[in-house]
């Protein structure tokens, strides 16, 4: 059997070190756990109402899916966090790892009004995330 790394194959005695169950539980929790951590309901309806849901929407512009974020946070402000996740769904069916890998910092979040204005954008990655994960449990 061979695997290929960086176009060279291997043979499998050169991938012995290759295997399941290398880290313990507590070394996988560790080393693969957020960054930032998803946000509670609470935390979800506090920083959704932050949020101006603007006309002309700057983050909606500055989104590369063209997600209508002022609906999906009205939303979550709503207490509708699955019709949340269903605005982000049509959008963008990959939602929910977009959530945690696209860099809303330098997108949506950089040109949010509050951000502009307090140097404090509404965590709209994070909101994502928390309509989206509420959808999948």
């Amino acid at each position: 059997r061979f695997s290929q790394t960086r176009g060279v194959l291997m043979t499998a005695s050169e991938t012995n070190d290759v295997k399941a169950k290398r880290l313990s539980s507590a070394d996988y929790a560790e080393n693969f756990s957020d960054i930032h951590p998803p946000l509670t309901p609470h935390e979800a309806f506090v920083e959704a109402d932050r949020c101006y849901f603007c006309y002309d929407a700057p983050c909606m512009t500055a989104c590369p899916t063209s997600i209508d974020i002022p609906m999906f946070i009205r939303k979550i402000q709503a207490a509708n966090p699955v019709g949340s996740a269903k605005t982000i769904f049509e959008e963008n069916i990959m939602g929910g790892m977009c959530a945690r890998v696209c860099p809303t910092e330098t997108l949506c979040e950089e040109v949010c009004v509050r951000e502009t204005a307090e140097g404090k954008p509404v965590k709209i990655g994070l909101l994502q995330r928390y309509a989206t994960d509420t959808f999948m449990e």
